[in-house]
């Protein structure tokens, strides 16, 4: 009866003693990181189409001397077969950073089709690791495949006048009539092609030989221009009917004293006596016939 007595108060001690020693060997849990403030501002969850871009902008709220690595940023690239990450800027802020993010949709929807854009992982540089949210959005097709194509879904076509074309014919026609009058008088006061050689513009064709002669033929040139008097005083004008002729052609009287001073050096020239020190140029004096013949002065 003694021995049992001794060993029961032993054997609660050794039942007693693994409980502080387990207690010593257990490892303390490690303190949990406060997460940062993450707000989001998502697109809107509807009307998207193929090749539209969504962007997502996220604020996050960040600790002094806390920053994202950059390196855990999600990288640019093609996130699924129907989603493109085609940029992600990050900016600066009192509070934190801001990083946009431009999703680009490839998904060629049948119907309208909800679509779920993944989270993305990324790392601070005090160690803690947060998430980047992922949104979801619903995209349509531009055309239903199924939708039956019927008349009555075209529009009308808009009401449509004919224009006659015929009074802007009978425009252009008497426009063009008109332009070809002007050209013919023109050509007739200039004594152009056709009417080069007519008879009441003597002095203008005897411009024109006298100008394709050459400087040294005084004598022919001289002599051209006397016949064109002739013509247009109707027979051999002499120095003595210049007064005649001048009194039958009025415009020419401006020119009687260089008319005179011509003539008196042709009587010199022809009847042999000796010719004047600066004799008139026929060339000069026909031109300056020619523009008073044609109205030009």
């Amino acid at each position: 009866m003694s021995r049992p007595r001794i060993w029961l108060p032993l054997a609660l001690l050794l039942l007693a003693l693994p409980a502080p020693l387990a207690a010593q060997t257990e490892t303390a849990p490690e303190t949990e990181t406060a997460q940062p403030n993450i707000r989001v501002e998502n697109p809107h969850g509807y009307g998207w189409w193929l090749g539209d871009v969504l962007v997502q902008r996220i604020h996050i709220d960040l600790p002094d001397g806390v920053t994202i690595e950059q390196a855990s940023l999600p990288r640019l690239r093609a996130v699924d077969y129907w989603l493109d990450l085609r940029s992600i800027t990050s900016t600066e802020t009192d509070s934190g950073v801001t990083l946009r993010l431009e999703w680009q949709n490839f998904y060629s929807a049948l119907e309208p089709q909800a679509r779920e854009v993944p989270p993305s992982p990324i790392r601070l540089s005090d160690g803690t690791q947060t998430r980047l949210p992922g949104f979801r959005f619903v995209t349509s097709p531009i055309r239903p495949l199924a939708a039956p194509s019927t008349g009555d879904q075209l529009l009308a076509d808009p009401v449509y006048r004919l224009i006659d074309p015929d009074d802007n014919r009978i425009g252009l026609a008497l426009s063009g009539l008109a332009l070809l009058a002007v050209l013919v008088g023109f050509a007739w006061h200039q004594a152009w092609g056709p009417f080069r050689r007519r008879a009441d513009r003597p002095f203008t064709q005897a411009a024109r030989h006298i100008n394709r002669l050459p400087a040294d033929a005084g004598p022919q040139r001289r002599r051209l221009l006397h016949r064109a008097f002739d013509r247009a005083f109707g027979r051999v004008l002499i120095s003595a009917d210049l007064p005649q002729f001048l009194s039958a052609h009025p415009q020419f009287a401006g020119l009687s004293d260089r008319l005179s001073g011509y003539f008196a050096e042709s009587d010199q020239s022809f009847f042999g006596r000796a010719p004047a020190d600066q004799p008139t140029d026929p060339a000069v004096l026909a031109r300056e016939l020619s523009r008073i013949e044609r109205g030009l002065k």
